[in-house]
């Protein structure tokens, strides 16, 4: 019986990864044929995502005087002389080919305007399907009432830099990237709470660059390899 689609492709590149079988996220996702075989499912272990502004978006946040702030267990770091956001993500799973899944991140961004006003993103979940980042946007400040706490709203839309997005199956590390633009629910929100959105209702505003461990990845390729 010959192999699947799906198989044909990882095999080469297992033979030919030096340091063991590598696969490319690239690769898998043109390659996946989810009818004829899924693609295995990983599990987030433990992985960091920044969070940076794009040079626009950072000189916009200045012009306005709102600064970026992490909420806990988020920090502040700084990549290459940007102020950004570092969020952990210990949890969810996806699928290699990046069809589908939902990894959670911890902690969450403030937007805090001189003068008074902030609002707050947590609680966001990125999925994998919708390519959107839902979670809960929260307001502080003299305007909190218009821009009161609004659970689960698409704060952000997302598209992979697949280039840059690598899974190691024996290794069980990845790294990946992504273009972040703003969600509806969040442009409402910073409008709301701050008088007006520092950030653009079009357009990348954010870099995100993830890397960490990501749990039986090994296991789980074998399973779909093996008749």
């Amino acid at each position: 019986m010959s192999l699947p689609r799906w198989c044909r492709l990882v095999v080469p590149v297992c033979a030919v990864a030096a340091g063991g079988c590598v696969l490319s996220w690239t690769g898998a996702a043109a390659g996946v044929t989810p009818s004829v075989l899924p693609a295995p499912q990983v599990k987030v272990g433990k992985a960091e995502m920044d969070l940076c502004p794009v040079p626009a978006v950072a000189q916009a946040l200045a012009d306005q005087g709102v600064t970026l702030e992490a909420r806990s267990p988020g920090r502040v770091v700084d990549v290459d002389g940007r102020r950004c956001v570092q969020l952990p993500m210990t949890r969810g799973e996806f699928a290699l080919d990046l069809s589908k899944g939902t990894v959670p991140a911890d902690g969450g961004l403030t937007f805090r305007k001189a003068g008074g006003g902030a609002v707050s993103f947590t609680d966001m979940a990125f999925d994998f399907g919708s390519h959107k980042a839902e979670g809960t946007a929260a307001a502080e400040g003299a305007r909190a009432r218009r821009g009161r706490q609004q659970p689960s709203v698409d704060l952000f839309a997302f598209a992979f830099e697949m280039a840059k997005t690598r899974v190691d199956v024996t290794k069980g590390t990845g790294h990946g990237a992504a273009a972040l633009s703003l969600g509806t629910g969040g442009y409402d929100a910073l409008k709301n709470a701050l008088g007006t959105s520092p950030l653009p209702a079009q357009g990348t505003v954010f870099d995100a660059t993830a890397s960490g461990s990501v749990a039986e990845a090994a296991q789980a390729l074998s399973r779909a390899l093996l008749p």
